[in-house]
C-alpha cells in the first residue's frame, strides 16, 4: 500500500513540473489546416536537417517531444529521448526515412521565440542528435492539446496516438510507448493485409 502512495505521489510530481504555455501569439499569416498531417521546420542542427517534416508520416512510427527550451523540465527530458533514441538505433531504421521518428519540437506561437539559428544553438548547447524544428503555426502543439511541457507522443503513420506522458518521463517508458505503436501499427497493417 505505501508503495502505492509513493508511485502515485511521484506521478503527481512528474505531471506538476512540467511547464505551462504562456498563451499564443499566432500568426494571421500561418496556413489554415487543422488537419493532418502537420508540417515541422526542422533546423541545420547536430543529428537534424534543414527542412520539413509531417507528423503523421505513413508507414513511420515518430515519438514527438514537445519541449519549451525554457522550461528546465523539458531540457531535463532531452537525455531519455536521447537515450530511447540510442536504444531504437540498435534495432530499427531511425530517421527522417526510417521506420521511427524520434523529434523534438518547438511551439513557434507560443513563449519565447528563437529563430532557426538560434534554436540550432541552444541544441549544440543540449547535445541533442536528433531532429529539432519548429511547429511555426502552433497547429501541431493545437491538435494533439498540448498545454504544458515536456509532452511526449508514439504517433503511428495514421496518426492515432497510442501513447502519451505529460510532465516528463525515463527512457524505458518512452521505449515501451514507441513500441506501442510499432504493434500497433502492424497489427493494422495485418488487418490490411488480411481484407485484400
Amino acid at each position: 500500500m505505501r508503495r502505492r502512495r509513493v508511485i502515485a505521489g511521484a506521478a503527481t510530481l512528474t505531471t506538476i513540473s512540467g511547464c505551462l504555455d504562456s498563451g499564443s501569439d499566432e500568426d494571421e499569416t500561418a496556413p489554415d489546416r487543422d488537419e493532418p498531417p502537420f508540417d515541422v521546420t526542422t533546423v541545420d542542427a547536430p543529428g537534424s536537417d534543414a527542412g520539413t517534416v509531417s507528423v503523421p508520416t505513413a508507414e513511420q512510427v515518430q515519438l514527438v517531444n514537445f519541449i519549451r527550451t525554457t522550461c528546465p523540465t523539458s531540457r531535463g527530458m532531452l537525455s531519455h529521448v536521447g537515450d530511447a533514441k540510442d536504444h531504437f538505433e540498435d534495432a530499427y531504421d531511425v530517421g527522417p526515412d526510417g521506420e521511427i521518428l524520434v523529434m523534438t519540437v518547438i511551439n513557434g506561437t507560443a513563449g519565447s521565440q528563437l529563430s532557426e539559428s538560434e534554436l540550432a544553438d541552444w541544441w549544440v548547447e543540449q547535445d541533442g542528435d536528433w531532429p529539432v524544428g519548429i511547429d511555426e503555426s502552433g497547429q501541431l502543439f493545437d491538435a494533439h492539446g498540448v498545454v504544458g511541457t515536456p509532452t511526449t507522443i508514439a504517433v503511428d503513420g495514421t496518426g492515432d496516438v497510442h501513447w502519451r506522458d505529460e510532465g516528463g518521463t525515463t527512457a524505458s517508458n518512452l521505449v515501451s510507448g514507441v513500441e506501442t505503436a510499432l504493434e500497433a501499427a502492424a497489427a493494422n497493417g495485418a488487418d490490411e493485409e488480411s481484407d485484400d
